[in-house]
């Protein structure tokens, strides 16, 4: 009886030794569809600047196609000069934001600047912005960010923008 313990013993010990040293299955393919892009990780940083604000200034982005979760992430203030050169962010320097999709921005250039849009920033001079935009299918899709001037304040203004583009969780 113990001689068939051992036997049996030695005999899963081998048959443990041979399946370790069996080769490993090498990977499974991966389709171009399963692909994670990796341009698509890195941020698209699309406005960085200082710009003259008399009406409205129009800013075009794409989300690039097969895209999850693209994010609209950045920073705006608006200011004015004041006496003697100074700049002066307050009431007077306040701006609207929008983000608009193609057919927004379309009915808004040519139909008086009203409609609906996807976002909007109430009259502001300083604002951060973290907004979700849809995810794309096999096409990118082309958004505008809009600035337009508030009445009531100063006729031109300036406004400081930093926007990008996000991807995932970031």
């Amino acid at each position: 009886m113990y001689r068939q313990f051992i036997r049996v013993a030695m005999f899963i010990a081998l048959s443990a030794l041979a399946a370790c040293n069996k080769s490993q299955p090498s990977s499974p393919t991966v389709s171009r569809l399963d692909r994670v892009d990796s341009a698509h990780v890195r941020p698209i940083n699309f406005l960085h600047k200082t710009f003259s604000l008399k009406k409205t200034a129009s800013f075009e982005f794409q989300v690039p196609a097969h895209t999850a979760l693209p994010r609209l992430h950045g920073t705006f203030q608006s200011f004015v000069a004041g006496a003697g050169g100074e700049k002066q962010s307050d009431e007077s320097a306040d701006v609207e934001m929008f983000v608009l999709n193609a057919d927004q921005h379309s009915d808004f250039s040519y139909g008086g600047g009203n409609g609906t849009a996807l976002y909007t920033v109430d009259p502001t001079h300083d604002h951060e912005v973290d907004y979700l935009l849809a995810p794309t299918q096999e096409d990118s899709v082309t958004y505008y960010l809009v600035f337009r001037n508030s009445p009531g304040g100063a006729p031109s203004k300036q406004v400081k923008a930093d926007f990008s583009l996000t991807f995932g969780y970031q």
